[in-house]
């Protein structure tokens, strides 16, 4: 795998060259959170998020734009310090985004679009139009495992907080638990006429919740029965949770056709946002600052950010934008690595100079 690597590098050097950046001056800046969004033209948007003085508006700037796939890049995802696309043309590409260069690729295993990508500690998991779902071991990047059960394309795939199960959706209509500690079907589900295109876990991990066209099913673990239905009038594009520490409760955020952004307690709307000109394509939560921030991306590739407690109070929360001008698909945010705190080592004091120093103040005690 790793030489795989490598002669993808190789071969990729030429066309990964023209890489658009800003001014010297913003490469030394250290961002608080960056955002990064896939695109339809096959560009890798990169956008640093920083905050003013009195931390109540972002200044967004590019920091890279890639043509990063020979199709249109249909996910993105963050892993520790690795950034993965996704696309049409069956190939994966990584990046180290802490050191901003090119690390490889990753391809064979596939025959299909990748639609779905997700990282969990020190794997990686990969859905395809080939109904197929491919674990990879982040640290060598070696193939370990093809999980088969769908009979269709693979829509997305959700691995709960644990680590040890996940879900994916088909377009077979059917949702199917995997035990990743056997890298095994645990059970199947069939979920009616529509066809599922999202799922996720809840924080906690005791629900998940499942985007269809217009409505949205949020299951109990503990035995698979819808709890809740979200019915909304218009197409539904995206879906997020969201906990929120001042109320205590979960949130699921919807970006839909109708241009609006809708924030959901179970079954009832209780905020709606409205701001962008065009469809909201994705959703990415990021907390910076000690705020929690939902940003936005319509097909048009106008990006938002918001303010979402400020929002949920009912004040106007919308803290950023920019616009890439280029017709978005997928978006995902990160915190600065500048923000992140490394932990401390503890340094080992020799056991025989403690002894010694013991022995001489015990000396000087005596006399």
């Amino acid at each position: 795998m790793v030489e795989s690597l490598k002669r993808s590098r190789e071969e990729d050097e030429t066309s990964h060259k023209k890489v658009v950046l800003p001014t010297s001056a913003i490469l030394y800046k250290e961002e608080d959170f960056r955002i990064i969004v896939g695109t339809y033209e096959r560009l890798l948007y990169g956008i640093n998020a920083f905050w003013n003085a009195d931390k109540t508006q972002l200044d967004l700037e590019p920091i890279f734009i890639i043509p990063a796939h020979t199709g249109c890049i249909r996910t993105v995802a963050i892993g520790g310090h690795f950034l993965a696309s996704g696309s049409s043309d069956e190939i994966i590409r990584l990046y180290d985004i802490k050191k901003r260069k090119e690390y490889g690729s990753l391809g064979g295993h596939q025959q299909g679009d990748i639609t779905d990508i997700k990282f969990h500690g020190k794997y990686m998991l990969t859905a395809s139009d080939d109904h197929s779902i491919c674990i990879w071991r982040t640290k060598d990047w070696e193939f370990l495992k093809t999980l088969k059960g769908h009979k269709a394309k693979v829509n997305s795939i959700a691995i709960h907080p644990t680590g040890k199960i996940a879900l994916s959706v088909s377009t077979d209509r059917s949702a199917i638990l995997w035990n990743l500690m056997t890298a095994k079907k645990a059970s199947v589900h069939k979920l009616g006429r529509e066809e599922p295109m999202l799922v996720l876990w809840s924080p906690e991990g005791d629900q998940y919740a499942i985007m269809f066209d217009k409505t949205i099913n949020i299951y109990n673990v503990s035995d698979a029965k819808i709890a809740t239905t979200i019915t909304h009038s218009s197409r539904l594009h995206s879906m997020h949770y969201y906990h929120s520490d001042q109320s205590r409760k979960d949130y699921i955020i919807t970006g839909s056709e109708d241009k609006t952004i809708c924030i959901w307690d179970k079954d009832q709307l209780i905020k709606e946002i409205k701001g962008h000109q065009l469809r909201v394509k994705g959703l990415s939560l990021v907390k910076s600052e000690g705020k929690d921030v939902l940003v936005s991306v319509a097909s048009d590739g106008v990006i938002k950010c918001w303010n979402l407690e400020d929002t949920l109070e009912g004040e106007e929360g919308l803290i950023g934008e920019y616009n890439i001008k280029s017709r978005a698909i997928c978006i995902t945010s990160h915190v600065g690595f500048s923000k992140i705190e490394e932990p401390v080592k503890e340094k080992k004091t020799p056991v025989k100079k403690g002894k010694k120093k013991a022995k001489k103040e015990k000396a000087t005690v005596t006399q």
